[in-house]
């Protein structure tokens, strides 16, 4: 049985050490990010670890397990155990994730193909009575339908083809650097490139400036080769551990430093006293100037549940134009002075899409704070859905489905009232419109969204 929606999306989990009593500690994974300054050590171990995780991702692929990397790894390149260690886990995460993707990839492939024969079939049935009743209206535009009937069951072949290449395949694909910059060599001039040797400067530099380093919380710094340490006020410090064959320049230590503040600087205040497990990672942002941050993920105590199905619930909705959202009272009825708010889907650049998800959702979450109520959402599967009306016709939803938004809303959702002590409760999305419409959209003067929204809450309330 695959996992929950939201097992998948939360940022809770326990502790691995046990307490006196036989129990784990809850806990919440954080991100702490901040700019670092720049330092040769960076560039060159960076582009140096990401060579020898490809290496480890084909090992991985040859049949070679992670304890055979970590052992061959350290004498191979003439690297730390540590460093090795994270090297194999860092191939091995890759290596699930492409796994995972070339699954999902088969799947959404027969559910497109499936559907695309059932449509084939059904517009062959209807274009057979029109040549059986050959008027003029039936006529019109006939010529073209068959085109891109042809059309269609072209683009069905090639991905059912597509799908039994992927199936017999044996090894897992991935480029790193991007498709798009390694064609661009045979095209040099349209690409901005004068040569092949300038164009490899790029490719080189896409496929580096990035590594890791796991962490354990029983060592000084809380990792064995990128120990954090706070220095005073706002200012806290990174020590790498250089990797053997880079000490003749480097030293044996590089050490940096980074500012931290606000709440992020509790949470890793806390994180470094108590003992936990700080994984880094460094990289550069081409985007930014080629500036180099660090990126620090730890934990911190659970937030203590506050909320309660007994002071009611907020439901959503998620439409194709619209995030809907009510409150209902514990009795199941909405509250008539605040009956519903409805936010239109965001517009913009990802990241303007992005930010105003992350405003809607403080706001949504701010509203269950107040009523200290949990907030329920639709459980729909919106790869399998998008798989099966890609062939439907209508362009409404399947322009919801297939934008990102509403992965990325539940997500930015679930780990926002995680942190805030607010429960999220999934509910089945069937038939939510139409005993929305039938039973409250009048009754209580809402709009259909609204009213889908109040049939989720009504579940949530019934577990």
């Amino acid at each position: 049985m695959g996992k929950s929606l939201l097992s998948e999306l939360t940022h809770r989990s326990y502790s691995k050490a046990k307490n006196s009593d036989g129990t784990r500690t809850p806990q919440l994974r954080i991100g702490v990010e901040a700019r670092i300054d720049y330092h040769p050590f960076l560039s060159d171990w960076g582009d140096r670890y990401q060579s020898m995780m490809r290496t480890a991702l084909n090992a991985l692929q040859n049949g070679q397990s992670e304890n055979d990397i970590e052992k061959t790894f350290q004498g191979k390149f003439d690297i730390d155990w540590a460093w090795a260690d994270s090297i194999a886990t860092d191939a091995k995460g890759t290596f699930d994730q492409l796994t995972e993707a070339r699954a999902l990839r088969i799947k959404a492939l027969d559910d497109d193909v499936k559907a695309g024969w059932k449509s084939v079939a059904s517009t062959i049935e209807l274009m057979e009575q029109q040549l059986a009743n050959p008027t003029q209206k039936n006529m019109k535009g006939f010529a073209k339908r068959l085109m891109g009937l042809e059309s269609k069951i072209s683009r069905l072949e090639r991905k059912q083809v597509e799908k039994e290449e992927l199936e017999k395949a044996k090894r897992l694909h991935i480029c790193f650097g991007g498709a798009k910059l390694f064609n661009a060599q045979y095209h040099l001039e349209s690409n901005g490139y004068s040569s092949h040797d300038e164009w490899h400067v790029d490719w080189e530099k896409k496929r580096g400036g990035n590594f890791y380093s796991v962490g354990k919380g029983s060592v000084s710094g809380n990792n064995p080769v990128a120990k954090i340490f706070y220095i005073s006020d706002d200012i806290f410090s990174v020590t790498f551990t250089v990797p053997r064959y880079l000490r003749g320049d480097y030293g044996d230590t590089v050490r940096l430093e980074f500012e931290v503040s606000g709440q992020r600087k509790h949470n890793l205040l806390y994180a470094l006293e108590f003992g936990k497990p700080v994984t880094v990672q460094c990289f550069r942002r081409e985007h930014k100037d080629d500036q180099w941050y660090i990126h620090l993920t730890t934990y911190v105590q659970d937030v203590p549940t506050i909320s309660s199905i007994n002071n009611g619930c907020i439901g959503i909705d998620l439409n194709a134009e619209t995030i809907d959202v009510i409150y209902i009272k514990r009795d199941g009825n909405p509250e008539r002075s605040r009956n519903a708010i409805s936010f239109p889907i965001p517009i913009g650049t990802t990241g303007q899409k992005e930010a105003k998800l992350r405003d809607i959702v403080c706001e949504i979450v701010k509203l269950a704070e107040i009523y200290q109520c949990p907030i329920a959402c639709e459980n729909l599967d919106f790869s399998t859905k998008k798989n099966q009306l890609r062939h439907s016709g209508n362009e409404e939803y399947n322009r919801m489905l297939t934008g990102f938004i509403y992965d990325k809303f539940r997500s930015y959702l679930v780990v926002r009232a995680e942190k805030y002590g607010i429960l999220i409760l999934f509910k089945s999305r069937f038939m939510t419109s139409v005993i929305g419409l039938v039973k409250y959209m009048q009754k209580y003067g809402l709009n259909s969204g609204s009213s889908a929204a109040m049939v989720i809450a009504r579940r949530a309330k019934i577990i």
